[in-house]
């Protein structure tokens, strides 16, 4: 069941969407609201799944309002969905406003308000961006990284799933503030079963991420095979924007279940020949399986401020693959993150290194449209 929040000022439109919605079984109106302040206040409150907002709030005739009010929206509720409810003669692109999810274009039918709601026969399987996030050479931040750009994404408005790939003794769940009791991979049943137990086992990450967390033991690690790790990575795509992926960095038959089923392969490395030529011997043996061509391949630099004697271009002409994103070094911000276990995104959102991560995840999101 999914609660929706209607804010509109026109008492016949309220009515006339509130109709609409009774007769979609897996809606729940959780109320109307004219005076966007009240309707901020309770969205930070009770997180409703899906806010319908009026594009002309207060009679106006462009988005200027509604746009502002979305963005209040966002930052009191990340995951809360936002639809702008507009007419024909004004029309609006969600794709070029990141705090809108989706536009209903009145008076749209039953079918159309299902799709943007996601209900009903329109509910379909997204087929989400399945982002392996993977580095040859270890201590090159790749944990770190997952975590925060996965943050952001969700903050952006995307839904989000982190999966950690690092099967034995993970990575993921000493960085974040996991309960110890939280499930993990190894709770999951294999194979088609797996679906409707997927839901069960994610554990919600900040900001509203849907973590699925390796197993707490090192020996269970037997119980998993690679074949189940693809399934579970397509099966959170089916409900997710993007599923990021932190992989081992040895090609085990568990990374490379991961970066089979991958969409776009994301590796981290750095400006010191070490890690470049460990790079490249990665980028042979991806071409040995085929990954060239078929998916795209992207590099990050971390500690891209970082002296060596290496530039951008060497490295791109190297490895002959394209650099999407440089992220400085910070290592007190990042210490700060690590020690309490919280993204630094969140606890130093004006920091250039969590400003850097955000333009990663602005060029994920352009590579994904192109």
């Amino acid at each position: 069941m999914k609660r929706v929040l209607l804010i509109e000022d026109l008492p016949q439109v309220a009515q006339h969407l509130q109709s609409m919605l009774a007769r979609e079984k897996e809606i729940e109106v959780a109320g109307v609201q004219s005076d966007p302040a009240a309707a901020v206040a309770q969205i930070a409150t009770e997180k409703p799944d899906i806010v319908m907002l009026d594009g002309f709030l207060g009679g106006k005739q462009d988005f200027s309002v509604a746009l502002d009010v979305a963005k209040r929206i966002r930052a009191a509720s990340a995951g809360t969905r936002i639809i702008v409810v507009t007419v024909p003669q004004k029309g609006l692109d969600p794709k070029a406003e990141a705090t809108v999810d989706a536009v209903f274009v009145l008076p749209g039918g039953a079918n159309e308000l299902a799709q943007v709601l996601g209900v009903g026969k329109a509910a379909r399987p997204q087929n989400g961006l399945m982002i392996a996030v993977y580095s040859p050479k270890g201590g090159t931040g790749k944990t770190t990284l997952a975590v925060n750009l996965a943050t952001v994404l969700r903050r952006q408005g995307k839904s989000v799933a982190l999966m950690d790939g690092v099967m034995q003794f993970g990575s993921v769940r000493h960085v974040l503030q996991v309960p110890p009791a939280t499930r993990s991979f190894v709770d999951l049943p294999t194979a088609g079963a797996m679906r409707t137990s997927l839901a069960e086992v994610l554990w919600e990450g900040p900001s509203g991420v849907h973590v699925l967390l390796a197993p707490g033991k090192a020996e269970e690690v037997d119980l998993i095979q690679g074949g189940d790790i693809g399934n579970a990575m397509s099966m959170l795509a089916e409900s997710h924007d993007y599923v990021i992926v932190d992989t081992p960095s040895r090609l085990t038959e568990d990374a490379l279940a991961i970066l089979d089923a991958a969409n776009l392969i994301l590796m981290i490395v750095t400006y010191m020949n070490a890690t470049v030529a460990q790079a490249r011997s990665a980028i042979d043996t991806f071409e040995a399986l085929g990954y060239k061509g078929q998916k795209p391949i992207l590099l990050v630099v971390n500690q891209a401020d970082t002296a060596s004697g290496m530039s951008k271009n060497a490295v791109e002409h190297a490895l002959n693959l394209p650099i999407i994103g440089e992220i400085p070094t910070d290592w007190k911000t990042v210490s700060d993150s690590l020690n309490k276990q919280q993204p630094f995104v969140i606890g130093a959102p004006q920091s250039p290194i969590s400003r850097s991560v955000e333009a990663l995840a602005h060029g994920l999101v352009t590579q994904q449209r192109k």
